[in-house]
């Protein structure tokens, strides 16, 4: 008879699994060790049964599990509707005798059908240019509207909400609310320019947005006069002095293929650490290629990309570089699962040199992940752990395997060595900042004042997302700032980037007007002009298992452009002469960021020394071309061994 372990497979849709609108579609491969046929499979999440959508060939199973039968044919592809909201999904194998059997559960955020408004009075669609009121109606599926306002350029105008509508139940029938969505605006237009959007508070709580197909242009109101032109130019915030174009590379005679194997999309931090030292070898003559787990589409954020974009399957089907080789080096950048695998294949049908890099205490960041301790995660068996442990996150035991039977191993930064198995080649390679986009900049006076931010305000910056890793060193950021605001410091935290996780809870409502949040800014490279409204950068944290082995991507960045930088005595911090590269705290924690905001306010003459510091070490320090040559030469060091 068999049991669960004779059971493999994946689910290779990209993570975290959604259904937009409530629509899943899944694809995996599953196979039953020593049967001659791919067994059944199925979802079931809570009351929902998702059965087997189709069955599509599998060459890359084939591959990896040479010995069975059934993996050319092992592919899956299931698809069915589930509830909103978000569930536990248990996928499924039925055995020989019948029975099913869990082979993988992920967590399933389904979404409702998206939130509707139409504006209908007086005008549906087009430009209204008169000072009226306007209505319309606004529905969600799910829950009622509670608040709801319309924005357009910097207005925003509050509006009445359940108002019958015997049109909008036709086409919700469904919807029990429907009857009631419509809404008038409280008052007249008022002065303002741009498309209208709508921004909805619903019962649950949750707020959602959307687009209508009209725009308002009104030139006056009774406090704005004929002569503001509402629709002037926006102020920039360019600095115009362009940086000093680098030397060329120096092009290599033997140039390499190098095949790097990212774990998320190009959108992640690491992708811009990768796309900065391909671009730097491809300048030198190698051939890269960069292959990410999902969205390859997000290539686009990045600014002018010399290598070859790919995704997990691509790079499995064929690398395609130029000389019709494969891979002479595989840099594996992390242990993750859905690198391990894909690199574990391509260098056994290669023969090429497998460098694998560390960036995190892996483990440590699965157990924030998982909500348990590394201890506890080492008491589980292998079943257990095949079950928890997504594609994008670190087996602790394949993970040293991985590690045991690679090239060579880079790190991001030392302390990361105490991981590198004994005797294995090792290169730290620290990150950098493109200098083509980050060098000090003066402050841009214009923005500041347009943004109404008084002379005496200190304006911090942050830009990075926020998720289970972080949420308590950044919630500590926020009370600083709300503390100093408190006690009569006017500070004001501009964040860029997204909030994975609630980690203010009840300082959420009392911080707010501090903080100028600009949501994600996908196109890294248009983030230093924001930060140079900067008066100082604050990197929060102090040392623990997860701070102690990372590098922060931000910490290169804030350095370069020419800002005090606050930051804890831990990571690139252990290194740093206090009052001179920075600002070092034992933690910069809420009473930490607070007083060092004091002392930079109270001292000129100390701002002016750190800001010309950081910029001082970021040139000593961070270079994305002097990383990259060393890599080459280690490159070359395994290639010919």
């Amino acid at each position: 008879m068999m049991n669960a372990s004779t059971l493999i497979g994946e689910i290779e849709s990209p993570r975290p699994l959604r259904a937009a609108g409530g629509r899943l579609s899944v694809v995996g491969w599953c196979v039953a060790r020593g049967e001659s046929f791919p067994p059944p499979v199925r979802l079931v999440a809570g009351p929902a049964v998702i059965p087997l959508g189709g069955r599509h060939e599998r060459a890359d199973v084939a591959t990896l599990l040479p010995g069975e039968k059934a993996a050319g044919r092992a592919g899956f592809t299931l698809e069915g509707s589930l509830p909103a909201g978000i569930h536990l999904g248990r996928f499924e194998a039925q055995l020989p005798d019948g029975r099913w059997r869990v082979f993988k559960e992920l967590t399933i955020a389904a979404e409702a059908a998206p939130f509707v408004v139409v504006l209908d009075e007086p005008i549906s669609e087009g430009t209204l240019r008169d000072r009226v009121k306007v209505g319309g109606w606004a529905l969600d599926p799910v829950q009622p509207v509670a608040e709801l306002s319309l924005h357009y350029g910097h207005r925003r105008i509050a509006c009445v909400i359940g108002r019958t509508r015997t049109d909008v139940p036709a086409a919700f029938p469904e919807v029990a609310h429907a009857g009631r969505a419509g809404f008038m605006s409280e008052d007249f237009l008022v002065a303002g320019h741009g498309p209208v959007r709508a921004r909805a508070l619903l019962a649950d709580g949750r707020a959602v947005v959307a687009a209508t197909k009209v725009s308002f242009s009104v030139a006056t109101d009774e406090n704005h006069e004929p002569e503001l032109d509402l629709t002037a130019a926006r102020i920039g915030l360019e600095h115009t002095r362009a940086p000093r174009a680098a030397d060329p590379a120096v092009r290599v005679a033997h140039p390499l293929n190098v095949l790097f194997i990212l774990p998320g999309s190009f959108a992640s931090n690491n992708a811009l650490h990768v796309a900065a030292l391909a671009n730097e070898l491809a300048a030198a003559g190698h051939a890269c290629a960069v292959a990410v787990a999902h969205d390859k589409a997000t290539l686009q954020h990045l600014d002018r990309p010399a290598f070859r974009g790919l995704t997990h399957a691509d790079a499995r089907n064929d690398p395609d570089f130029p000389d019709r080789r494969g891979p002479d080096i595989i840099h594996a950048w992390t242990t993750r699962e859905n690198v391990r695998l894909l690199a574990e294949q391509l260098r056994s049908r290669h023969a090429s040199r497998l460098i694998v890099h560390l960036e995190d205490n892996e483990q440590q960041v699965l157990a924030l992940s998982l909500g348990r301790s590394v201890a506890e995660i080492a008491q589980l068996d292998d079943a257990e752990l095949a079950r928890l442990v997504p594609a994008d996150l670190s087996h602790p035991r394949l993970s040293r395997g991985f590690l045991a039977k690679c090239d060579a191993v880079t790190v991001i930064l030392d302390r990361l060595r105490e991981f590198v198995p004994p005797g294995k080649s090792c290169l730290t390679l620290p990150p950098a900042a493109d200098g083509r986009h980050y060098y000090p900049r003066p402050v841009p006076a214009a923005f500041r004042a347009a943004l109404r931010l008084a002379p005496d305000t200190t304006v911090l910056f942050y830009h990075g997302n926020v998720h289970a890793s972080n949420a308590a060193e950044m919630r500590e950021l926020y009370a600083a700032v709300l503390e100093l605001n408190r006690t009569g410091t006017p500070v004001t935290l501009i964040r860029t980037g997204l909030d994975r996780v609630d980690f203010l809870g009840g300082l959420a409502t009392a911080v707010a007007p501090h903080v100028l949040a600009l949501g994600q800014v996908t196109h890294h490279h248009h983030l230093p002009p924001l930060m140079a409204l900067a008066d100082v950068f604050v990197q929060p944290g102090g040392p623990d298992a997860f701070n102690d082995y990372r590098f922060p991507s931000k910490l290169p960045e804030f350095f370069s452009l020419g800002r005090p930088v606050v930051l804890p005595r831990t990571n690139l911090g252990i290194a740093l002469r206090h009052g001179v590269d920075a600002w070092v705290l034992d933690r910069a924690d809420a009473a930490g960021i607070a007083g060092a905001v004091r002392v930079l306010r109270a001292d000129p003459a100390l701002r002016e020394k750190l800001g010309q510091g950081a910029a001082a070490y970021a040139t000593a320090h961070f270079s994305w071309r002097r990383s990259a040559e060393a890599l080459a030469k280690f490159y070359r060091t395994l290639a010919v061994s």
